[in-house]
């Protein structure tokens, strides 16, 4: 790609998606790398033309010692030959992420975007500089791990404050601009070996699928593209659905069922950041789009953040701390299910492999479970035939038998047709669900204290 080719592109994008529309001031965040320093060159040599004042943003993420270093010195030392202004931050990201208990590329990403903030004030964009690379390998590691149309979209071009002017164009677009104007760039070590998903996907995968379609970074970017403006659709669709279900009573059960399960989803998806300020897993969504199917139950989503059906209306309770709550949990049994639940996480998974299934109490014959099964906590009415034994009681008198103590009676996980109890946490499986020598498939179910919300 030429440099004159590579500028068309970028103003394409400028121009598309209208990046730097009452923008005074663009800052670009500037790493070091090839990427963000072509980008900050080609602001540079266009500000006059595109009206406006180019400064950048550096944040040291204190993950490579030395090398970080490395890097603020080069980029403090390119912008004061520029004359431009440099913002600094230092952010131990490896101490934050395991405080906060994610990994270092999700809490990077978080500080990074808390930067901008922090910096960002009226008539203000902050330019990053992804690529169509980058969003190939977004889009990709977003499948492999089972995403929906969003993560298909992939990286947007334009969110907020925050604009992409490189998204047309490839990394080799980028390395060859940089060659061709004499652009110093640092490398990144991290970025050279396999050890992260993303690099894996960059140097195995990517070099595979180009070889079916050598412009198949592009390709991908024009499939984003194409997702986006459908998901912009739905996510009307999604916004007209909350407000058509709502009015002074809250939002109604019976008219939430008469959309259509995808915008259905979105709009579960916006109603659960917009009152708890989290965005939910898919198995969330599913969940509460079962609740509502069917007109009862609920799901804690988060601790001490319970979503419920009552009087047939759709209700967020969000529980303190300190206030003693009783957990309430009703879901659909699902095989093959992991999900945190009442601060515990269980897990359910189809087997059929031959053992000695009888020694496992943990187990579910498959031939037991109907749509009608429930995974919840006790309800009253609750009977239960142990395995092992030849009696039927009261779930209620098996705890006081097992001198299980009163504030953990509600929070003991159960699955149950109806009110005959197939398994109990911490008991077992009942007599009629035990897994036979004549069952081809069982479920086994475990479960594990949560140690960290």
């Amino acid at each position: 790609m030429s440099a004159d080719t590579f500028s068309s592109e970028i103003y394409k994008a400028i121009n598309d998606y209208r990046m730097f529309d009452g923008a005074k001031i663009v800052i670009v965040a500037l790493s070091g790398g090839a990427d963000s320093m072509s980008l900050l060159y080609f602001l540079v040599d266009n500000a006059q033309k595109l009206n406006i004042v180019v400064q950048a943003a550096h944040l040291n993420h204190n993950i490579r010692g030395g090398e970080a270093i490395r890097d603020y010195d080069f980029v403090k030392s390119y912008c004061q030959n520029l004359g431009i202004k440099l913002y600094y931050k230092s952010v131990d990201i490896p101490a934050l992420s395991e405080k906060l208990k994610i990994g270092h590329e999700e809490c990077g990403r978080r500080e990074r975007y808390r930067f901008f903030d922090e910096i960002s004030t009226e008539n203000t964009v902050i330019a990053t500089a992804h690529t169509a690379s980058d969003n190939a390998e977004t889009v990709i590691l977003n499948m492999v791990r089972g995403c929906g149309l969003d993560g298909l979209c992939g990286i947007p071009p334009k969110r907020g404050s925050v604009v992409r002017p490189l998204i047309f164009c490839s990394r080799q677009d980028v390395e060859e601009y940089c060659e061709i104007n004499g652009v110093p760039y640092v490398t990144d070590s991290t970025n050279l070996g396999d050890e992260y998903n993303r690099n894996k996907i960059r140097h195995l995968v990517i070099n595979e699928l180009k070889k079916i379609n050598p412009s198949a970074e592009k390709a991908i970017n024009r499939m984003s593209a194409i997702c986006r403006n459908d998901a912009e659709i739905i996510s009307a669709c999604a916004d007209d659905c909350i407000r058509n279900c709502t009015d002074n009573s809250g939002i109604s059960v019976n008219k939430l069922k008469q959309y259509n399960d995808s915008v259905l989803s979105h709009a579960v998806k916006k109603l659960l950041n917009d009152r708890f300020g989290i965005i939910p897993e898919k198995k969330h969504t599913d969940i509460i789009i079962n609740i509502i199917n069917s007109g009862s139950g609920a799901v804690e989503v988060r601790k001490n953040k319970i979503v419920k059906i009552k009087d047939g209306i759709l209700i967020f309770e969000e529980k303190s701390e300190t206030s003693f709550t009783k957990p309430i949990t009703e879901m659909p049994f699902e095989k093959n299910l992991k999900i945190k639940i009442n601060g515990k996480i269980l897990e359910i998974s189809e087997k059929k492999h031959k053992i000695n299934k009888k020694l496992l109490i943990n187990c579910l014959s498959c031939g037991i479970i109907s749509c009608d099964t429930k995974i919840r906590t006790r309800q009253s009415g609750d009977i239960f035939s142990p395995y092992g034994r030849n009696c039927t009681k009261s779930v209620k008198k098996l705890f006081i038998e097992k001198k299980i103590p009163q504030s953990e009676r509600d929070k003991i996980l159960l699955i149950a047709n109806g009110n005959n109890v197939l398994w109990i946490e911490g008991i077992g499986v009942s007599r009629q669900a035990a897994v036979s020598d004549e069952d081809e498939c069982f479920y086994q179910i475990r479960t594990e204290r949560e140690e960290n919300d």
